[in-house]
């Protein structure tokens, strides 16, 4: 496939965990990636190109306005399109109570978590209105919809994630461009590994590879029919069979 012709992705949170898995997949199935995280990706970077595949490693914090144009500039300049924007950046900071979260603490996760995203929407929807089509993925959590896990601004800003998907999947679908949540289950990341020092993740949380599976199932589906929605990892590939 000519250059400008194959697909773009840019990927926030890019440098380890989900992130890495989904970005590195993307580019097996032929996209051109965008690596976007605060301190780069270059661990994730060099396993695309090792893979043949076309990347650039982008330094920028989504919780900055001009940070999410820069990447999204950036990435146009490189390839000339846009079609599919992952936000899974975001802030976890562990399990806590409502008691011992700060202001400054809530602040953090709810600018990373929710602010971020709708930055990086707000940055590529221009390019994608204008090539007539697109793709946005939030990456959620089932924390939007249960207490007792983590702490409360994560619930509550993955719960406005959501809230946004179902209005960008309305107002978008005119232009041709779906918005979906896609909620993973607890994955053996770094991040879950250092929440819980004492405790074997491996043996009871799943593969980060999972929710990237997921994904591209999604993308080769057709995602349009998913748009506004959320979409569990775990269900929808038990329901397609790929999952014991």
């Amino acid at each position: 496939m000519p250059r400008n012709q194959m697909p773009v992705a840019i990927v926030t949170g890019a440098s380890r965990g989900i992130g890495a898995c989904i970005s590195i997949s993307l580019s097996r199935a032929g996209y051109q990636i965008a690596l976007l995280a605060r301190g780069g990706s270059r661990e994730t970077a060099g396993c695309i190109t090792d893979l043949g595949g076309e990347t650039l490693d982008l330094r920028g914090d989504v919780r900055s306005v001009i940070d999410c144009e820069s990447a999204v500039s950036d990435t146009l300049n490189t390839w000339g399109r846009m079609d599919l924007l992952i936000n899974n950046a975001g802030v976890m900071l562990g399990d806590r109570d409502v008691v011992d979260t700060t202001p400054a603490c809530w602040t953090e996760v709810l600018e990373t978590n929710l602010n971020g995203a709708f930055f990086m929407v707000a940055a590529v929807l221009p390019a994608m209105i204008t090539q007539g089509g697109g793709l946005i993925v939030n990456i959620t959590s089932g924390a939007a919809v249960r207490s007792g896990f983590l702490n409360l601004p994560y619930g509550v800003s993955k719960a406005g994630l959501d809230r946004m998907t179902l209005g960008l999947g309305s107002e978008l679908e005119s232009h041709g461009i779906a918005c979906l949540s896609l909620s993973p289950p607890v994955s053996a990341t770094d991040t879950v590994r250092a929440m819980y020092p004492d405790r074997d993740v491996d043996a009871w949380a799943q593969p980060p590879e999972l929710t990237a599976k997921a994904l591209l199932a999604l993308i080769r589906e057709g995602p349009a029919r998913y748009t506004g929605r959320v979409v569990s990892v775990r269900e929808y590939l038990q329901e397609r069979g790929e999952l014991g």
